[in-house]
């Protein structure tokens, strides 16, 4: 009575072992295109693929989740929601509205960095996270 369920765990217990050890020190990783990829960051063979016209254009169509809102950094039910800063190049450049301004064209890639990656990368002032943007020079 048992021993199809049994077997129907075994499969399941070994199927997400393969899919750890597969993902394992990669990060996470999802088919888009024909080509395996990371998720936190964008190429410009990907911005190019879509036709995107600017920076915000791509990030929305090619990975929505790094214009997510991140919660509120205070209390204060009247503070600001906590958005992604933008970098530029490695320099400070804006808020996410700053995205719409830069050209598809000239982006080499874009990478989303997690609160602890971006307090690291880029100093402080940063809690909800840095999208970083290097340009093609």
């Amino acid at each position: 009575m048992y021993q199809p369920f049994v077997r129907r765990a075994r499969w399941w217990s070994a199927l997400l072992l393969i899919t750890a050890a597969a993902l394992g020190g990669q990060g996470c990783l999802f088919h888009r295109g024909g080509t395996i990829g990371d998720i936190t960051s964008i190429t410009a063979t990907e911005i190019d693929s879509i036709h995107a016209t600017d920076a915000y254009d791509a990030v929305r169509r090619l990975r929505p989740q790094f214009l997510a809102v991140r919660g509120p950094l205070s209390f204060d039910p009247k503070a600001p929601p906590a958005l992604p800063n933008v970098y530029v190049d490695q320099q400070y450049y804006g808020d996410i509205s700053t995205l719409r301004g830069i050209a598809a064209g000239a982006i080499e890639s874009i990478k989303f960095y997690n609160a602890s990656e971006a307090q690291y990368a880029f100093g402080r002032g940063n809690m909800a996270g840095v999208i970083s943007i290097v340009t093609k020079h």
